[in-house]
Order: C-alpha cells, then sequence, then structure tokens
C-alpha cells in the first residue's frame, strides 16, 4: 500500500511540477493537459506521443483507479478513454468523473460495439460528463490533432 501512494504521488506530483516549469519557461497561458485511460500500453504511447508533438502534456494510466485517483491533484481539459479496460470499465471512470464534477472533454476510444460507447456517453450524460466524438479503434493519428484542435479552439 504504501509503495502504491509512493507511485501514485510519484506520477501526479511529477506531472503538477512539469506543468508548473513549463508554463515558467513559456511565460503564458498552460497548455492543455490529458489524461489517456487504456489498458493497452501500446495505445498510451501512441497516443500519448501524438500529444506530445502538439504540445499537449499527457499522464497515461491503466485503470479507472488509478485516473481518477490523480483528478485531485490535476485536472486534465480532455480524457481519451478505452471502454474496455480489463480490470474497470469506461462506467468507473465516467461516474468518476461525474461525482468530481469534472468539466473536461471525454472522447471515448472503442474497437467494439458501438452500441457500448453509446451506452456509456449515455451514464455519463447523466452524471454531467461531456463527451466529444468517439473515436474508433485503431486510433488514428488524424482524429487524435481534430480533439485537440477542437479543444483549442472553444477555450479562446
Amino acid at each position: 500500500m504504501l509503495e502504491m501512494l509512493r507511485n501514485w504521488l510519484g506520477v501526479c506530483g511529477a506531472a503538477v511540477a512539469s506543468a508548473a516549469s513549463a508554463v515558467a519557461r513559456r511565460g503564458r497561458r498552460p497548455a492543455p493537459f490529458a489524461y489517456v485511460i487504456d489498458d493497452e500500453v501500446g495505445i498510451c504511447d501512441f497516443v500519448s506521443d501524438i500529444l506530445a508533438t502538439l504540445d499537449v502534456e499527457s499522464l497515461a494510466f491503466h485503470t479507472a483507479k488509478e485516473a481518477i485517483a490523480c483528478l485531485d491533484r490535476r485536472t486534465p481539459a480532455v480524457i481519451f478513454l478505452d471502454v474496455a479496460l480489463l480490470q474497470s470499465d469506461a462506467i468507473d471512470v465516467v461516474n468518476g468523473l461525474g461525482r468530481m464534477g469534472y468539466r473536461g472533454i471525454v472522447h471515448l476510444m472503442s474497437g467494439g460495439n458501438p452500441s457500448l460507447v453509446e451506452a456509456v456517453q449515455r451514464i455519463g450524460t447523466r452524471q454531467g460528463v461531456t463527451f466529444g466524438p468517439p473515436l474508433p479503434k485503431p486510433v488514428r493519428r488524424d482524429a487524435i490533432i481534430a480533439a485537440i484542435e477542437s479543444l483549442r479552439t472553444k477555450s479562446r
């Protein structure tokens, strides 16, 4: 348990420190910040790498529990969320986001049944969560870019 807490503080704390440092260097408003939540390491790496090229900082998580635990440390403007997490599911995440009053955008990622995506969106919408267009897997680079462009347009 102590080791898990140290890991959590290390990941979340490093993200907060990194963002503060980047803002100080730029001398302007912070760049968007994102969570990538997927149990597949390759998907997390792929999405995070694209975000980095767009000057978007991100944290990757492989379970709903990890992501929700970090929300009180630094809230992302956008979340890329796999609907079929192995140890938990997207419903856990959207319920947690709703309880915490999350006001960013969630993009569901799925390689499966569109009706599952719709069901997660309905549940999340009832919790007050806002969704952007879902992203089919395999996730395409241009879809990630479009999601960030839309976010930047809305924040102006």
